[in-house]
């Protein structure tokens, strides 16, 4: 894998592996680190219309997700100006419709300093065959995303308010990303260790972002919006919006008008090109910290 996470200082590395000789008196300990899905992903996204919430859609229009299959790894962390750098090579494969309440873990850090690690961040990179099977991902799923370096699949619909029709669409997408600086607002960024049962730390991934009203500074001002999709053509007649039928929507001007849309091309993907740009470059931002935690977040 490219543009790994790396965080090293060569006194983290001696202090952690003097560490290890006595736990107890060194003031080790260990974190789990495990994965968890935004409401919006098991739940859908309902139409502001009949939910009255706030993480709903805006402009008529519900979604819902039958699949939402993501890559996640390279965990890395580490305190103060680097010291005590702390990194993982596990690289999970997970459905996150149906993730365990429970939280699964990815990968566990044991016998390791404590104290605050400022610095923590991971990867949503291009799976291989060494990946790891969270929680009974298809295995075709999985091959195919090896083979085309997939590192999303999903399954979705949209449902019109008005009339209640229906619009089916499959992302299939290589968004390999590297998300840093984590941080929960109120707290201090980062992850905490405070002993043999540290409280685990959340990799959190939210499905709302592709109907995000744009890329804006401030996350106050979303609004989900949905009926760019709605508008894209079904260029092969398949009955299902995927790769082929997002390139083909390259009226950007019409998809995402200014307003609503805020920052077409400040997100990852940079300039947007096409609704596939568009889906892309959202998809390269909604990894977050422990629920809402914001992360810095960039392509691979």
């Amino acid at each position: 894998m490219k543009n790994r996470i790396v965080i090293t200082t060569l006194v983290g590395l001696l202090a952690a592996a003097a560490g290890c000789a006595d736990d107890e008196d060194s003031g080790n300990g260990n974190i789990d680190i495990v994965l968890e899905a935004e409401e919006t992903i098991p739940e859908g996204i309902a139409s502001c219309a009949s939910s009255g919430g706030d993480e709903c859609i805006s402009d008529g229009y519900s979604a819902s997700f039958s699949k939402y299959i993501i890559t996640v790894g390279f965990v890395a962390m580490a305190q103060t100006d680097g010291t005590n750098p702390q990194s993982s090579d596990t690289v999970g494969v997970a459905e996150y419709t149906n993730l365990p309440t429970t939280l699964p873990t990815l990968t566990r850090f044991e016998s390791i300093p404590t104290g605050q690690y400022n610095e923590f961040g991971y990867e949503t990179p291009p799976p291989t065959s060494d990946v790891v099977n969270i929680n009974g991902v298809d295995q075709t799923d999985i091959d195919a995303m090896i083979t085309n370096d997939w590192t999303y699949i999903i399954e979705g619909r949209l449902t019109r308010d008005t009339d209640s029709a229906t619009l089916d669409f499959l992302i299939e997408a290589d968004v390999p990303s590297v998300y840093s600086d984590c941080a929960v607002d109120g707290f201090e960024p980062g992850v905490n260790v405070s002993g043999p049962d540290s409280n685990p730390a959340a990799i959190s991934m939210h499905g709302d972002h592709i109907f995000f009203n744009g890329f804006p500074a401030d996350e106050s001002g979303v609004e989900r919006l949905a009926e760019w999709m709605w508008l894209v053509d079904d260029t092969n007649q398949d009955g299902v919006l995927t790769r082929v039928d997002f390139e083909a929507a390259t009226d950007v001007g019409t998809l995402y008008p200014s307003p609503p849309y805020s920052d077409i091309n400040a997100g990852p993907a940079g300039t947007i090109n096409n609704a596939w740009d568009f889906i892309r470059s959202q998809l390269g931002t909604q990894g977050h910290l422990d629920g809402e935690g914001e992360c810095e977040w960039g392509a691979l």
